[in-house]
């Protein structure tokens, strides 16, 4: 928690100043990083809290979910290379994916879920979006390469604050904050989104979301 990671950065800080640990770049990387996790999840708390008490403003208005995945893919493709990881959108549909949604919020929906993808993923490994029709509206799925989730955590992971075992849960893995979110984005949007084994072998997440209906 917050707690936790900020008495660590003080730990740091003061072995700096004491010289118990020699002022070096490698010093300042780690403080950097458990700085830098740190925002991240006060940002996530924040977020999560708006959303909670249903204080986050949402501007609904037809949007395009091809536009927006191939958009949101596109910048974070370099971000999976670095990673050493490949991000990969199947071919999109040939008629127009059309929701009522907000636009901010659902690339914010999108972010977390490639985030969560390309940090819990070893490398090598790829992950998978693809846009489909279903009954009503239009499915969207995440796929990653292992690391997996076994299935007893599976209905448990868009609970905050839920962690599981060490085979998603490295040094780099978050609070359980970021999926806790993308639940209530989608419940805003009217949706429904679940986790389940993905056929590449690590986690599958699936969003649903209704197609756009024009005023009669």
């Amino acid at each position: 928690g917050v707690a936790a990671q900020a008495a660590r950065a003080v730990r740091e800080i003061q072995a700096l100043q004491d010289g118990v640990r020699p002022l070096e770049p490698a010093a300042l990387a780690s403080l950097q990083a458990e700085c830098a996790r740190m925002t991240s999840l006060v940002e996530d708390l924040y977020q999560l809290s708006l959303s909670d008490a249903g204080a986050l403003e949402y501007k609904f208005v037809p949007l395009d979910l091809a536009a927006l995945l191939d958009s949101m893919v596109g910048e974070y493709r370099g971000a999976f290379e670095s990673a050493g990881l490949t991000v990969f959108l199947a071919p999109l549909p040939a008629a127009p994916a059309i929701v009522n949604g907000d636009e901010r919020r659902l690339n914010q929906l999108f972010a977390n879920l490639l985030t969560n993808a390309m940090r819990y993923t070893d490398s090598p490994g790829k992950v998978l979006v693809e846009l489909a029709a279903n009954a009503g509206g239009w499915r969207i799925t995440f796929d990653d390469t292992p690391p997996g989730v076994a299935p007893q955590h599976l209905p448990k992971l868009f609970d905050r604050l839920y962690r599981v075992d060490a085979s998603r849960n490295r040094n780099a893995g978050g609070a359980g904050l970021g999926l806790a979110i993308c639940r209530n984005i989608v419940d805003a949007h009217k949706g429904r989104i679940d986790a389940s084994t993905s056929p590449l072998g690590g986690l599958r997440i699936t969003i649903d979301l209704p197609a756009h209906k024009a005023a009669a």
